[in-house]
């Protein structure tokens, strides 16, 4: 296959990708018809199943894409760490869910765990294996604490996303959860 033949074929995957994760924010992962996913991309709904053999490998696709693992993944490819990580990852990861799209199918993605064995796992490995990297780059360390610690920086993140509160802006809500996060239990600042 040609190089421009790939750059086709990637173009029109990410398409009928985008085209599903509105259709599927909309109307969820199991009432959409694929038809409705094919007519938002512009494609037959032929070519939908050339891309993906079933749709439940679409609904694993999207649904993994929206899940924080790339927002993570992204902060940490940056190189930064400590303080700075956690707030690369607290502003990247409000800027996504920002997007109704994304939000509605963060929801959608995390009720199918149990569904898809794919989905799941990547839930696992957010909340597994990714903690302890977080953990790592952000405090030298993987010890119980640090690892509750972003647990509830991403709990929180996801909390402020799912129901945004009218009193608290997302600037204020970072900088707060920063400062908590990255005190120690006598109200000093951690070392980074």
């Amino acid at each position: 296959m040609s190089p421009q033949r790939s750059r086709k074929d990637d173009n029109i995957r990410e398409e009928i990708i985008k085209a599903a994760m509105k259709v599927f924010s909309r109307h969820g992962f199991f009432r959409t018809p694929v038809q409705l996913i094919a007519e938002e991309a512009g494609v037959s709904k032929g070519l939908v199943f050339w891309y993906f053999r079933t749709k439940q490998e679409l609904i694993a696709e999207v649904a993994k894409r929206s899940l924080p693992v790339d927002v993570i993944d992204e902060c940490i490819k940056s190189g930064e760490t400590g303080k700075r990580l956690l707030e690369c990852i607290g502003r990247n990861y409000l800027r996504k869910y920002r997007d109704p799209v994304q939000r509605n199918l963060l929801l959608h993605a995390m009720a199918l765990e149990t569904i898809l064995p794919e989905v799941g796992n990547t839930i696992r490995e957010l909340c597994e294996e990714k903690i302890v990297e977080i953990a790592e780059k952000a405090f030298n360390e993987t010890s119980a604490k640090t690892k509750v610690a972003i647990r509830l920086f991403l709990g929180g993140l996801m909390c402020y996303t799912l129901r945004r509160p009218e009193d608290i802006d997302e600037e204020t809500f970072l900088r707060t959860a920063l400062e908590i996060l990255t005190s120690n239990e006598r109200g000093d600042k951690m070392d980074f």
